[in-house]
């Protein structure tokens, strides 16, 4: 990382000492709910732990229009600009901390979900932590696109909204993606978060090694490579933002 980038990074993350809500998203809410779901949806915690999780990141993408958007609204974009700092040391500064956040969201559920409500991880902790690098490197992909895709942060929360409900909700983290319609069945494999819990299953359910989420990982860091090339095909660094609706 250089300078520029690690001097963004920095800022980043004294704002989200001050405004820590990406925090209540990530760890608190879910850990809260599991209280009541962790037992209650079909697979137990195996399900309830890495599908809270999963659905409350695709809720914290907004944190990633944030992060690009309000400087729009601060009226600092353009000071960032005349700095002379390179997009890629821009993108790089933003996600850095972001990506801390969401990793720290499975180091604090997956303990807690073994501590208090008997998750059993049968297989590869190793394995178990390649699915989830995969899974945070798409969410971050995928908020990044967005971020440079939409034009305000309006259009942007309301995309990660429907976005998270379908990505999430149709790719069986919460249900068992059998009792799905058929069709909802053949089009969940386009969502990260349906390689994510193959790899999840496979390791806390099924007891297997790291050999056998290699391939669901693959595919997640795929996706996340697409989602950044896109973002760097249509990242435009003079381009205005909305942040105030």
């Amino acid at each position: 990382m250089n300078s520029r980038a690690l001097v963004i990074a920095r800022h980043e993350a004294r704002l989200m000492r001050t405004q820590p809500w990406i925090v209540v998203i990530l760890i608190i809410i879910p850990g809260l709910l599991l209280a009541f779901f962790a037992n209650g949806i079909v697979g137990g915690p195996a399900r309830a732990i890495p599908g809270l999780a999963a659905l409350f990141g695709f809720f914290g993408l907004s944190a990633i229009g944030l992060a690009f958007y309000r400087d729009h609204g601060w009226m600092t974009w353009d000071r960032l600009r005349a700095s002379g700092t390179r997009p890629f040391a821009v993108i790089v500064g933003k996600l850095t901390p972001l990506a801390v956040m969401f990793l720290l969201q499975y180091l604090v559920l997956f303990p807690l979900g073994w501590a208090a409500f008997g998750l059993q991880i049968r297989g590869s902790v190793l394995g178990l932590a390649l699915v989830t690098i995969g899974l945070v490197a798409a969410e971050l992909g995928i908020g990044l696109l967005l971020a440079v895709v939409c034009t305000s942060i309006a259009q942007l929360n309301s995309l990660v909204s429907i976005g998270t409900l379908l990505l999430v909700g149709g790719a069986g983290a919460l249900a068992p993606i059998e009792t799905f319609p058929g069709w909802v069945q053949a089009i969940a494999p386009v969502s990260p978060v349906y390689w994510s819990f193959q790899g999840f299953q496979s390791v806390i359910a099924e007891g297997r090694g790291l050999a056998d989420v290699l391939g669901p990982a693959a595919v997640l860091f795929g996706m996340a490579a697409v989602c950044f090339v896109l973002s760097g095909i249509f990242y435009k660094h003079e381009q205005r933002k909305t942040f105030f609706s």
